[in-house]
């Protein structure tokens, strides 16, 4: 049997556990392969790091854009935490103009949260959002694009 052993600690990655983003489907207007990014459970060191995977929307600009995550079962979710990918200055992805989140309700439309205090756009950290909590089976991220960008993330978490 072959063992492998990383010669370095960054190298290794130890399992994370289960959370509800990371069991859920994902879907999103723009369908890429980096899409299983986004509930990798993975949180970039800064809002370019390039060493993590990331979600972008690009070359779509200035679009208003969306992700979804389908639980497995109806949940209560209160918050939503996104790490947002910006590689300025000479990239073309920047943090949104602005972003919301909806849930999905009995009936199977999309609707706001209610009570969200902040929509955050800040590099480098998780911008989290907190809102009366919903139960629901499904969540979307909606983001505005700014004008002449793309925007994109490393991760979305929700709780």
């Amino acid at each position: 049997m072959a063992v492998w052993l990383p010669q370095d600690l960054s190298a290794s990655r130890p399992a994370m556990p289960a959370t509800l983003a990371s069991e859920s489907k994902v879907d999103a207007s723009h369908k890429v392969k980096s899409i299983s990014a986004i509930n990798d459970r993975l949180v970039p060191k800064d809002e370019n790091d390039r060493s993590m995977p990331y979600y972008h929307w690009w070359p779509k600009q200035g679009s208003t854009e969306w992700i979804s995550y389908e639980f497995t079962e109806a949940a209560t979710v209160s918050s939503a935490t996104v790490y947002w990918f910006d590689d300025a200055p000479w990239g073309g992805c920047r943090v949104p103009q602005s972003w919301r989140v909806y849930y999905k309700d009995a009936s199977g439309n999309w609707q706001p949260v209610k009570g969200a205090d902040k929509y955050g756009v800040e590099k480098g950290t998780g911008n989290t959002v907190n809102f009366d909590p919903v139960q629901t089976k499904a969540v979307k991220l909606e983001v505005v694009q700014p004008g002449n960008y793309s925007s994109g993330l490393f991760e979305w978490e929700v709780k």
